[in-house]
């Protein structure tokens, strides 16, 4: 095999590697919420409710060999009545409900630990509750580009939006778009008890862009 072809497949190989990660949560362009206190309210599972200033850490917040970031670690959670003061809490991520606390950009956000497996607990901006709830994780997509010499890593900031039904355990990404699964039958298949909902998607009235209308109405569903 000559080299202009072994360049080939490897170009091939690397456009059609991409890896995506979850990181820290970002809270506007001035900062992520990793390492920054914010005003805010923690409660915890046995519903104490702690009001003052929040920070986040995650353990792993730098890149690996593989241009992973943020990835893994013990997620903690620190409190303290005010900045001023020295001593803080800490709590592990299983001790955590949820905390609210004010953004970057003044805006109210609130935050909840939610299982997405029997072994995996996540942290995740709330952004509906209700019959089905929606929630929000940051993440990283890496995507590898040869250029005959090296290799050049392009990284895109990405959004990943979970689902979770009240009667259901855990929380899935079940309406990621990939090549494998048709949004219009997987979201007719979910919120199938809601004809209104259907019927907008199937006439393309809704489609993957439109997962917070969707949920919003679905909830209001009679």
């Amino acid at each position: 095999m000559n080299k202009k072809l072994n360049n080939l497949l490897l170009n091939l190989i690397l456009l059609c590697l991409a890896t995506t990660s979850y990181s820290q949560v970002t809270l506007g362009k001035n900062g992520t919420f990793s390492n920054k206190w914010y005003s805010g309210t923690l409660v915890l599972k046995n519903k104490d409710t702690l009001t003052g200033v929040v920070k986040f850490e995650n353990s792993s917040t730098t890149k690996d060999l593989i241009g992973l970031r943020g990835v893994g670690g013990n997620n903690k959670i620190f409190y303290k009545k005010t900045k001023e003061i020295k001593k803080k809490l800490k709590f592990k991520k299983e001790l955590v409900d949820y905390f609210i606390i004010k953004n970057n950009n003044g805006k109210t956000v609130k935050f909840a630990y939610v299982k997405t497996s029997k072994k995996n607990l996540k942290l995740f901006q709330v952004l509906i509750e209700g019959k089905v709830s929606l929630y929000l994780k940051k993440g990283v997509q890496n995507m590898y580009l040869d250029n005959g010499n090296s290799t050049t890593i392009i990284q895109n900031d990405i959004d990943l939006y979970y689902v979770k039904k009240e009667n259901e355990p855990y929380a899935s990404n079940r309406f990621f778009a990939n090549v494998f699964k048709s949004f219009k039958k997987t979201a007719g298949k979910y919120f199938s008890d809601c004809d209104n909902v259907v019927r907008k998607i199937e006439n393309d009235e809704f489609n993957s862009d439109d997962l917070y209308e969707i949920i919003e109405e679905y909830n209001n569903c009679k």
